[in-house]
């Protein structure tokens, strides 16, 4: 009943820091390059402290300061604020460093910088329409200044696949997330982590379209590479780890997929700066591991408290707090808490239409999931309307004769004899067997799968 719906919020995010722009030479101040590497080793308390103190130094004799290295501390102590979870401190450091920029002429990667970074923010705050003004012109500029094959175009383009990901545009996403990892590839290395970086990002993508064989094998290299690259206890290494065990979780392999993600969930809590929303969206998956294996009980408290960490970063009317109150109900209706269930169900449709979400599948799955707690407690004739929105939502979203639709059609049509709409029900089965056996007959038909 759950729907299956579990939270991989996509791989690392690829934010820049201003050496990765401007090299190490323009940086004035070895507060600044130290708080570079504490950045970079995923030592994030220790590069706040060095940022704030390179800020306050440029500040201070800002006189005789060149305002392009404030805007440069100001981005770097952004970009902390990101990787810690501090969404709004870090809006208002990116907004106050790209003003800088663009207004201090022959700044123009300065301004790609502040774009790229901001824009990924406002991607995990869910304001997609914002980030991706932001991100197409944090594209054109670096394209513009390096060329459409450079590794920083690469990291441009990279966001905006994970952008058209997180909204299911799973043909944009996939075309940016290829173009990103064949530039960094060749530009980095196949074993760079920023390269692994993208592969996960497409192997999210393999994952939605069933191809869950070539997105564990490009996980697995992601995972060593990272590993590799920065240790074993590195934050960097996290979301990949739990990319690979909803991956895992994707082919029933559930002891792997807890494994990797316990991994995961105890790299974030070991670590003072954990991202709030990254280790919710690990406790989410290991809340799907649990539903499958039929632990409800645990499966409610992994779910619950991913949803505070939720709420509390990202506010209670995100995109991923409605996944997560979906998740929650599930579990509780199968502890026979209808009431409950209810409840997080309608909070979850209310959140998803409010801010029109892009997964409009999940819609589905949550309305789908209301009509069964309907039809526990006898309210059939709700069960009927909740079935009938789900096929509308899916049919509208998915096309017509996807295999989603048979479940769906399956449970209208039981209500609808329920209801002693004979005719009706006999129409809507014969629909459902039309669509099972016209996949069976043209695979290649089948839309690919939705999260």
């Amino acid at each position: 009943m759950r729907g299956m719906h579990w939270q991989a919020e996509a791989a690392a995010i690829l934010l820049i820091t201003s050496s990765s722009i401007f090299g190490t030479d323009t940086q004035p101040l070895p507060e600044l390059q130290m708080g570079i590497t504490a950045f970079e080793n995923g030592r994030y308390s220790e590069a706040e402290a060095l940022d704030r103190k390179a800020l306050a130094i440029l500040q201070q004799d800002r006189a005789g300061t060149n305002d392009v290295q404030i805007a440069t501390s100001l981005n770097n102590l952004a970009a902390v604020f990101t990787a810690q979870g501090k969404y709004r401190e870090a809006e208002d450091y990116y907004r106050e460093a790209l003003h800088i920029w663009q207004q201090t002429p022959n700044n123009q990667a300065g301004v790609a910088l502040a774009l790229n970074n901001l824009g990924i923010l406002l991607r995990m705050q869910a304001r997609y329409g914002e980030a991706e003004s932001i991100d197409l012109q944090a594209l054109s500029i670096l394209e513009n200044l390096y060329g459409r094959d450079h590794d920083k175009t690469a990291v441009a383009l990279n966001n905006l696949g994970e952008l058209y990901s997180v909204q299911n545009k799973d043909a944009e996403a996939e075309a940016y997330l290829r173009r990103a990892l064949a530039i960094l590839e060749k530009a980095r290395g196949k074993e760079h982590p920023d390269t692994a970086v993208a592969m996960s990002g497409l192997a999210d993508i393999l994952r939605r379209q069933g191809k869950s064989d070539a997105a564990i094998d490009l996980l697995e290299r992601a995972a060593r590479n990272t590993e590799k690259a920065f240790g074993p206890t590195h934050p960097r290494l996290a979301p990949v780890l739990n990319n690979l065990s909803a991956a895992y979780l994707a082919q029933g392999k559930y002891g792997p997929a807890e494994k990797e993600v316990r991994r995961a969930i105890g790299i974030f809590e070991r670590s003072a700066d954990m991202n709030r929303p990254d280790l919710a969206a690990a406790l989410i998956n290991w809340g799907a591991i649990s539903f499958a294996r039929h632990k409800y009980k645990q499966a409610v408290e992994l779910d619950q408290r991913a949803l505070e960490l939720n709420e509390s970063s990202l506010g209670p009317d995100h995109p991923a707090v409605a996944a997560n109150l979906n998740n929650l109900a599930a579990a509780s209706f199968l502890l026979h808490d209808s009431e409950s269930a209810e409840v997080l169900f309608r909070r979850a449709i209310g959140i998803m239409e409010k801010s029109q979400s892009p997964n409009r599948s999940l819609i589905a799955t949550s309305f789908k999931n209301l009509g069964e707690v309907y039809v526990a407690e006898k309210r059939h004739a709700d069960a009927l309307d909740c079935f009938k929105r789900a096929i509308d939502i899916r049919e509208s979203s998915l096309g017509p004769n996807h295999l989603a639709l048979i479940g769906d059609l399956e449970a209208y049509a039981r209500e609808l004899r329920k209801l002693e709409n004979y005719a009706d029900a006999e129409k809507a089965s014969v629909r459902a067997l039309g669509i099972q056996v016209k996949n069976s007959l043209h695979p290649s038909d089948l839309s690919p799968t939705a999260r």
